[in-house]
C-alpha cells in the first residue's frame, strides 16, 4: 500500500528526490510520508506550531525597530519639529504577521465552531499554535503550512528585527507576578526582557522593574533549575555566553544526539536538563573561543 505524501512545499527528504527531478543541485525533494489522518508529516505538523509562535515573536521583537534611527542610534524625524519616523519595511513585516495569523484564526474559529482568542498577536500565535494538528489535516493544510513559513521564516523579517550588529539580547520574560490597578488578577507580567551591551542593569518594560542580568536569571531560571522548556533555556543560554541562542538551535542539538530531550510540559513544549545543556555549551563555545 502507497503512502499519502505530505503536501507541504518546502517538504523533502534530504538526499532523496522526486522521480523525474534533474536538478543538481536539488538537496532532496520527495516528501516525507503523512502523518495518520494528516495532510502534513509529522515535521511540517510540528512547524505550523512553531512557525505561529515564532511569528508572533518577531511582531514582538519587529516593535523595537519600528521608529528609523541614524548611525548613533539616535531615532530619526522627518524634521526637527517632527515625532520620529516608523520605518515602512517594519510596519509591512508587522502588518503580513498579523494578517496572516487572524486569517488562520478565523479559519479555525470559524470551521470549528470556537470562541475566538484576545485580540493580540501572542494570543493570536497561540491559538493558531494550538490547533496545529487540526490545520495539518485541513483541505488547504499546504496553503497554511506555507503561509506561516513565510512569515516566521522569511529572512528579510529576521535581519529587521534583529539588526546587524545590534547589541540587544533577549534573556526570557518577565516571569515576575503583577496585579491590575485593582489589586485583582494577579499573573506573571509576561514582558519580553532584553539585556543591552555591557548594561548591568535590565530593567522590565511592562512592571518597571530594574535589576541585574543576575538577579534576572535567578528569577527565570531559579537556582537549582532540572527541567527546562526550550524557550527558558535558549534565553539562559544566550545571556550566558552573549550570542543568540534559539530554540531551533536547542532541538538541533537533540536531533544529533548531544544532548536528551526529557519529554514534554503541559503545554506540549520540549524540557529539557538546563545543566546538560549547559555542558554542552560550554564545551562548544569556550573550547572555541580558547
Amino acid at each position: 500500500m502507497t503512502s499519502t505524501l505530505c503536501i507541504a512545499d518546502h517538504c523533502g527528504i534530504t538526499g532523496q528526490h522526486a522521480e523525474g527531478c534533474t536538478d543538481t543541485k536539488c538537496r532532496g525533494c520527495l516528501p516525507r510520508p503523512a502523518a495518520d489522518g494528516l495532510r502534513l508529516c509529522e515535521v511540517d505538523t510540528r512547524r505550523l506550531a512553531e512557525d505561529a509562535r515564532t511569528a508572533a515573536v518577531l511582531h514582538e521583537e519587529l516593535a523595537l525597530t519600528l521608529i528609523r534611527r541614524g548611525r548613533g542610534g539616535e531615532r530619526v524625524a522627518s524634521s526637527s519639529l517632527s515625532a520620529p519616523v516608523p520605518d515602512d519595511e517594519v510596519m509591512e513585516a508587522r502588518q503580513a504577521i498579523r494578517a496572516t495569523l487572524v486569517s488562520l484564526v478565523r479559519i479555525i474559529a470559524d470551521e470549528r465552531g470556537l470562541h475566538l482568542p484576545a485580540d493580540e498577536v501572542s494570543a493570536l500565535g497561540a491559538y493558531v499554535a494550538h490547533h496545529a494538528v487540526w490545520l495539518a489535516a485541513h483541505g488547504a493544510a499546504d496553503e497554511h503550512a506555507r503561509d506561516l513559513r513565510d512569515i516566521a521564516g522569511d529572512p528579510r523579517t529576521r535581519r529587521l528585527a534583529y539588526p546587524a550588529g545590534t547589541d540587544r539580547l533577549y534573556i526570557g520574560d518577565c516571569p515576575l507576578i503583577v496585579a491590575d490597578l485593582d489589586g485583582a488578577n494577579p499573573g506573571p507580567c509576561g514582558t519580553r526582557l532584553h539585556a543591552y551591551g555591557d548594561q548591568p542593569f535590565v530593567q522590565c518594560t511592562g512592571c518597571g522593574t530594574e535589576e541585574t542580568v543576575e538577579w534576572w536569571q535567578r528569577q527565570l531560571v531559579g537556582e537549582a533549575p532540572v527541567e527546562v522548556d526550550a524557550y527558558t533555556a535558549a534565553a539562559d543560554l544566550s545571556l550566558r555566553h552573549r550570542r543568540e541562542v534559539t530554540p531551533a538551535m536547542l532541538r538541533k542539538w537533540a536531533f544529533k544526539g548531544d544532548v536528551k530531550p526529557l519529554g514534554k510540559d503541559g503545554k506540549g513544549r520540549t524540557v529539557f536538563d538546563l545543566n546538560e545543556l549547559r555542558g554542552h555549551a560550554k564545551k562548544l563555545w569556550e573550547q572555541v573561543a580558547a
